[in-house]
């Protein structure tokens, strides 16, 4: 069996059109060589290589994404050790005409012996929004005469059910996202221009404030990777959540971790979507998962407890503008260890709204233990029953809530779209 390596160097974000200057780096890789005149003579098997294209996705960001891929068999890039580089170009051209280019590449320097056991690729994942594009795919060895170019049509349809027929307005046709983010800017994104129009207009004034839990469960404090997996998740729930924007009100973020008993980041007055990421990304590092204490985990009774004095204090917060106080709430159903039930009171008057993005994402394939064949039932794993108690739903419950249980981009797309519907009707 043949191992596979994501091993993506040397590649800068472009996403404008020829007719404008381009990043130097792109610039240098296309002018390099003659990339017009290979196009021009049509499809080129002059190299080994396999190219494609992954089918439009939508993903956890609302947009609709391709992966282009250039895989290279480990074998041919050490028999061209060890001068040069290994480059792979794409250009996408939407109907327009209008021309987006990007490159990758490897020095052939860096080659290993041990890399011919391997498959390494050089890949983009490329917002797009629904229209017809040609990508032209091209690879060679930088001094030599060969190259590899194939074309492709890509089609994106628009979404068989479109509850925000206006969220992508004002995006471009494609943007490249970043192929080497480091940490949590593989989820956040920040080199993203684009922003979402997600646009609610109330009769009356509204603060709106994003609440994130973020506690990881038991079985994530022991395997760490399973909690960045389900960063993967909900931080790009959440930069969807922070775009909203309340023409007759304020946005505000908060990330809660419950075995801390913590507010790990809170942001108000949002402007434009534009929350803080370096200041999100440096308070998630000082609440790393590993630097859990022991104190914090013999208290996990106090998460409930926790969870409805943040509540609480929110509710009752006073304000002298009237205005109305309206709450999403986004989590995983998680045991809040209280022995006794916790319920949270509304406050006197009723001037508030509560919302609840019921995160129930899992990845099965990971995490299901299978039993021997004909050896009977198959036994929960570890991590779907940590979600079988959904603490954070109880609680919430004299507050009414409307709960959205989602469990992929396309739920989270029509509960963002029924919550900012209601909000407009308040």
């Amino acid at each position: 069996m043949t191992c596979s390596v994501a091993l993506v160097a040397l590649c800068s974000l472009l996403s404008v059109t020829l007719a404008h200057a381009q990043s130097r780096p792109v610039e240098t890789a296309f002018a390099a060589v003659p990339f017009q005149q290979w196009v021009a003579e049509g499809a080129k098997a002059g190299l080994p290589w396999h190219p494609r294209i992954t089918p439009p996705k939508l993903t956890m960001h609302q947009r609709i994404a391709v992966q282009v891929k250039v895989d290279l068999d480990g074998n041919e890039l050490v028999k061209r050790c060890c001068e040069g580089q290994a480059v792979a170009l794409v250009e996408i051209r939407d109907e327009q005409g209008r021309i987006y280019r990007n490159y990758g590449g490897k020095d052939l320097k860096d080659i290993k012996p041990t890399i011919s056991e391997y498959t390494v690729s050089i890949s983009w994942q490329i917002f797009l929004l629904p229209g017809e594009y040609k990508a032209t795919i091209a690879f060679y060895y930088s001094g030599r005469n060969a190259h590899s170019l194939t074309t492709q049509r890509v089609h994106v349809g628009s979404l068989k059910h479109e509850p925000l027929p206006g969220a992508w307005r004002d995006l471009p046709a494609v943007e490249f996202r970043d192929p080497q983010p480091e940490g949590l800017d593989a989820f956040l994104l920040p080199n993203i221009e684009g922003r979402l129009r997600l646009a609610a207009k109330a009769s009356r004034q509204i603060h709106l404030e994003i609440l994130e839990n973020l506690t990881p469960y038991p079985s994530e404090r022991r395997r760490p990777k399973l909690y960045t997996d389900r960063l993967a998740v909900f931080l790009p729930i959440l930069k969807t959540f922070g775009q909203l924007e309340v023409e007759n009100g304020t946005v505000g973020v908060s990330l809660l971790d419950l075995a801390r008993r913590s507010v790990v980041f809170h942001e108000q007055d949002i402007k434009e979507g534009q929350i803080s990421w370096t200041n999100l990304k440096d308070a998630m590092a000082a609440d790393s998962v590993p630097a859990v204490d022991v104190h914090d985990l013999a208290q996990e009774e106090q998460f409930g407890e926790f969870f409805r004095s943040e509540m609480a204090r929110r509710l009752d917060e006073p304000g002298s503008d009237g205005a109305l106080r309206i709450f999403i709430v986004i989590s995983g159903p998680m045991d809040l260890g209280s022995r006794t039930p916790i319920e949270i009171a509304p406050p006197p008057g009723g001037h508030f709204a509560v919302f609840y993005l019921r995160c129930d994402f899992l990845q099965t394939s990971a995490i299901a233990k299978q039993t021997p064949f004909f050896a009977g039932p198959v036994e929960p794993s570890e991590q779907k029953l940590e979600r079988y108690e959904d603490g954070i739903g109880k609680e919430l419950r004299k507050l009414k809530p409307r709960v959205f249980a989602v469990d992929s981009a396309q739920g989270v797309r029509e509960a963002l779209a029924a919550i900012l519907s209601d909000i407009s009707r308040m």
